[in-house]
């Protein structure tokens, strides 16, 4: 009988532990998130739907949109174009977005309109024939370049945002896309990219985390940054359940992309999250945008080169509410004090503050 009532108490010990250390996980920060570097400002950028490539908008619509864009600091819009289909062309959703260019930069001048491209690399051939990396394909490497010059000379993009999933770590076909993307380019056009998230090479979360093929090597990200001007790097789809290790992972990425790119001339933007739907990569509770700008800021105290991000974009922009514009307006924008043109001229790379 006492070695029973032992054991009960010891597991109603345990229990009461595990209950507070999880309670633990799941509280807010007791603490105001940290400082930032002094002077530190930070370019503003967001993801916008197709919607405003595939849909006729009334001038009015546009303005207005222009008009929230400047109320909130947004340096760079990435505007969804079109994605590369399983049959090796464009799918042909963009038919009012010469319009939308025209009139976003007469009424947002100082808004930068990238215009966003989806390429699946891993997808079924209209033959049933499953590619792993389409990439691998010279003659798709082309597709996608002819398609981002006509991005830029045709619907009048200040150039193309590239979001190619899932790029493995090393895969020199990414690579071989980029050179022939900047070889049709014309000149002054950007070349941005969204890039994946770096692999864990230290403790950074109470639950190991994984070390997943499409995590990249501090190695492989400087390879990349070489032949892009702008970076904005996917921080979210972590896949992470505690809103405390959420923000340790993203002080983890924000300072290791910092660390790995602080002698490079890239433009790098950390992704911060605002979507909504639940998927076993992706929990809006715990990637929640406050959360990501408090792991955030912690990065800024931890890493030795902070001022290596430029700034932030933020996925989605039509899913941002009120409370998380509040979050991300109180963010200081490099919009509010004079800078450099953040538009490349003969090739040279001068988008940094």
């Amino acid at each position: 009988m006492r070695k029973r009532k032992t054991g009960c108490i010891a597991l109603a010990v345990t229990t009461a532990v595990l209950s507070v250390w999880l309670a633990w996980q799941f509280l807010p920060p007791l603490v105001p998130p940290p400082g930032l570097p002094a002077g530190y400002t930070a370019e503003k950028a967001v993801w916008l739907g197709v919607a405003w490539s595939m849909d006729a908008h009334s001038d009015t619509e546009i303005e207005a949109l222009a008009r929230d864009l400047q109320a909130h600091s947004i340096a760079y819009a990435f505007v969804y174009v079109s994605y590369l289909k399983p049959g090796d062309f464009f799918n042909p959703t963009y038919d009012y977005a010469a319009h939308f260019v025209e009139r976003m930069h007469a009424a947002a001048p100082n808004v930068i309109l990238l215009g966003w491209l989806g390429v699946p690399i891993q997808v079924t051939a209209p033959d049933g024939t499953y590619i792993t990396n389409r990439l691998s394909d010279p003659r798709v490497r082309e597709v996608i370049a002819g398609f981002s010059e006509q991005v830029v000379n045709e619907m009048g993009f200040d150039g193309v945002h590239l979001n190619a999933e899932a790029v493995v770590n090393d895969d020199l076909a990414f690579i071989k896309t980029l050179q022939t993307i900047r070889a049709e380019l014309p000149a002054g056009a950007l070349l941005s990219i969204a890039g994946h998230a770096m692999r864990i090479t230290e403790r950074a979360t109470h639950i190991p985390y994984p070390v997943l093929p499409h995590n990249w090597s501090a190695e492989y990200l400087r390879q990349v940054a070489q032949h892009v001007d702008q970076i904005a790097v996917m921080t979210y789809d972590s896949g992470l359940i505690f809103p405390s290790d959420y923000r340790s992972w993203m002080a983890y990425q924000a300072r290791s992309i910092a660390n790995a790119l602080e002698d490079l001339d890239v433009h790098v933007l950390i992704g911060i999250p605002a979507f909504e739907e639940e998927t076993l990569s992706h929990h809006a509770a715990v990637e929640a945008t406050a959360n990501a700008l408090y792991g955030l800021r912690m990065s800024f105290v931890e890493s030795v080169v902070p001022v290596a991000i430029n700034g932030i974009a933020v996925y989605p922009y039509w899913e941002i509410d009120g409370d998380e514009w509040a979050a991300l307006d109180a963010f200081p924008s490099s919009l509010d004090k004079p800078r450099a043109t953040r538009q490349r001229s003969g090739g040279s790379k001068n988008l940094n503050n």
